[in-house]
């Protein structure tokens, strides 16, 4: 028998400051109005349907403190203040920071929030806020407040809200006390309906560690090597204590909301190593879920995928598994990244038909006979920005398309329960759902600097024999994913400098709290930015060149620019390129440009290199590379047409045309493609 499991992942990170109820960050409140109620809502129409949904304690412990009135973020400070009384630099806080949605989805579609953001501009040139702020008057600005809130409130509560979305401008401040009252509603309902769903069997309820650590690296950071060989040996941290106490904390706050412990633990980010599972089972836990390439590398072999989608090896990546008395499921990584990252551009019905389809396809190939779990496993928040109707009609599309398919879906203590025969596994190859290594977290100079404070303070407070539970658990937060996640040059965000920020507060905070002078090194950003959020390739890569993204890791390994133009008012073009990546293997350089709110197909394009020789290239009358311009441009270049490149480095620019009329024109880009160097980050053992 073949099932279906579903996981969807909630987590926030803790967003306080020390000695303050003010979150930095508005994200615990905005997905409490847009997607944590509601994801749970769209279950409970189908009730056959099963699905299991994991909280982070971190996240948990914000929604209550929301709940109970002792905490609150600046973003909703500012939404309260009437607006004639905003200062002029809180002013320009409501214009840097109100317009942190998904432009596409939650702001264009509403005519009167599109018209400030362009009056802002686009793209933020910070001497121009001042006077930007200056040219709004009262009413767009208590506008700019309001609609802020209301695109973030998902479609399911707006009806006692909904003449204001229908006037969409020209409101007043009592409106502001209406919308209040929707997001406490939402706010104080969330746990006790989901504690009510678990206690009914269609949900089951699983947590991760305290403040989503990547738990093999407190255990012993050198396990970061196995997969990348190339990782500096100058820095380790082994507190395997640390681990215990974020799995064991983790627990009880799951405890405390909901009555019972899980059985079932979300490894943060998916992470996992051999020596993680008896830290687990000493505590209870009976089960935990990891992604596909942990299972591939633990056992050598591959999941590779043929034309209809099928793995190879079906029995084995589906099948339940053990490792020392845990059962462990392996995510199908390919059919959770397509809601991820894919179908948000296709029309609802049409994505839900394709995965189901996807799904039946598998369970054809299956063994007639023993049970296997087809596990769906992904972030149940972010994706849901870039949806249509903040992916309402896709879940219940494919929650309807799969209710009829004949596949049951199961909780996943469920399918355990039920499912006798269990494969052993010795081995558990220590990585992440990311690319099955620790790069993100720990492969980068930005990281190891994090880590050599958190190091160093944890060294201090050992040597002052602290037992302070307060001072602990603020410790225990800067060992928490997300600092780690934005250090390093992976991910941007435009909020990427306020973490830096709240990680070296926290640290400076112990410090004075246990009687240590602050190191000076916690007084300077972590985090590095360049004007043009310039990155090298991490690793050879052979993306598919079908001018579109595959899926969501294809150019994960990609040096890339981020080169959309700033503007302002002054400025309201932005350029038609918004990045450019470059990466290679042994074969190809690899070139793909993104074009953002313009027609890609419009435009001819030329690329120039200037290192290691001048050379030109018309994508459109390409003969010497392989070129595809769909939804983003790709380009496959041999290497050895290239020349002689023995300092491994390539430059080139590249030019959009329209009439043979040069429209726009990327800067000028660096790359290093030095092959002799290059290290397989993600090798078998």
């Amino acid at each position: 028998m073949t099932s279906v499991a579903i996981l969807w992942h909630f987590h926030q990170p803790n967003y306080s400051r020390p000695d303050s109820n003010v979150l930095s960050l508005p994200w615990v409140r905005l997905h409490c109005l847009k997607d944590y109620l509601d994801m749970l809502k769209n279950v409970q129409k189908f009730p056959d349907l099963r699905v299991t949904f994991n909280f982070t304690p971190s996240l948990l412990l914000q929604i209550d403190a929301y709940q109970k009135g002792v905490c609150q973020d600046r973003q909703f400070i500012l939404f309260r203040k009437k607006a004639e009384q905003l200062t002029l630099e809180e002013k320009i806080d409501l214009l840097r920071d109100f317009f942190l949605a998904n432009w596409e989805r939650m702001i264009e579609p509403n005519p009167r929030y599109f018209s400030l953001l362009l009056k802002r501009g686009k793209n933020i040139v910070e001497d121009e806020l001042p006077s930007i702020a200056q040219s709004f008057d009262i009413q767009e600005l208590r506008d700019l407040q309001i609609w802020v809130n209301l695109v973030w409130i998902d479609s399911l509560f707006r009806e006692p809200i909904a003449d204001l979305y229908a006037r969409g401008k020209n409101f007043s401040e009592d409106d502001k006390n209406r919308v209040i009252d929707v997001q406490t509603k939402i706010l104080a309902s969330i746990i006790d309906e989901y504690r009510k769903a678990y206690e009914s069997g269609q949900i089951e309820l699983t947590t991760s560690p305290l403040h989503h650590p990547i738990l093999p690296l407190l255990i012993d950071s050198n396990c970061a090597r196995v997969s990348n060989p190339a990782l500096t040996a100058d820095f380790s941290y082994t507190h395997p204590e640390d681990a215990v106490a974020q799995i064991e904390q983790g627990l009880a706050v799951f405890e405390r909301f909901f009555g019972q412990r899980p059985k079932g633990m979300w490894p943060s980010e998916g992470s996992v190593s051999t020596e993680l599972i008896p830290l687990l089972k000493d505590k209870g836990i009976e089960w935990i879920a990891t992604d596909e390439e942990i299972l591939a590398r633990s056992i050598k072999t591959d999941f590779n995928r043929n034309e209809d989608g099928i793995p190879s090896n079906p029995e084995l990546l589906y099948a339940p598994w053990q490792v020392n008395g845990i059962r462990v499921i392996f995510r199908d990584h390919v059919l959770s990244d397509l809601i991820g990252f894919v179908y948000n551009r296709w029309e609802p019905r049409a994505a839900a038909t394709d995965l189901v389809a996807r799904i039946r396809q598998i369970a054809r190939v299956l063994p007639a006979s023993g049970d296997f779990l087809i596990p769906i496993i992904l972030d149940g928040e972010n994706a849901w920005e870039s949806y249509h109707n903040d992916g309402g009609d896709f879940l219940n599309a494919f929650y309807d398309d799969l209710q009829n398919s004949g596949i049951s879906t199961t909780t996943i203590s469920d399918f355990f329960a039920r499912s006798p025969s269990i494969r052993q596994l010795d081995y558990l190859y220590p990585g992440s759902w990311i690319g099955a290594n620790f790069n993100i977290w720990i492969g980068h100079e930005e990281d190891r600097q994090a880590w050599k404070i958190v190091k160093h303070l944890r060294q201090s407070m050992i040597a002052k024999n602290i037992s302070d539970q307060e001072i602990w658990n603020r410790f225990y937060i800067l060992e928490g994913s997300d600092w780690y996640w934005w250090f390093g040059a992976e991910h941007f965000s435009a909020v990427a400098e306020t973490f830096d920020e709240l990680f070296r507060q926290t640290a400076i905070w112990i410090y004075k709290k246990i009687g240590v002078e602050p190191p000076s090194d916690v007084f300077t950003p972590i985090k590095r930015l360049s004007a043009t959020l310039t990155t090298q390739p991490l690793d050879i890569m052979t993306p598919v060149i079908d001018g579109k993204v595959t899926n969501f890791y294809e150019w994960y390994n990609a040096g890339h620019a981020a080169v959309k133009r700033m503007g302002g008012t002054m400025h309201r073009f932005a350029g038609l390129f918004s990045a450019i990546f470059c990466g290679f293997d042994e074969q190809n350089l690899y070139i793909r440009f993104d074009i953002e709110n313009h027609d890609i197909d419009a435009y001819d394009y030329i690329l120039r290199f200037y290192q290691p020789t001048e050379w030109q290239l018309s994508l459109k009358e390409c003969i010497e590379g392989v070129v595809c311009i769909k939804q983003i441009g790709e380009i496959a270049i041999p290497i050895s047409r290239l020349g002689d490149n023995d300092r491994g480095i390539v430059e080139f620019v590249i030019s959009a045309l329209k009439d043979n009329v040069e429209i726009d024109r990327a800067p000028l880009l660096r790359f290093a493609i030095r092959r002799q160097d290059v290290r397989l980050q993600n090798w078998m053992v």
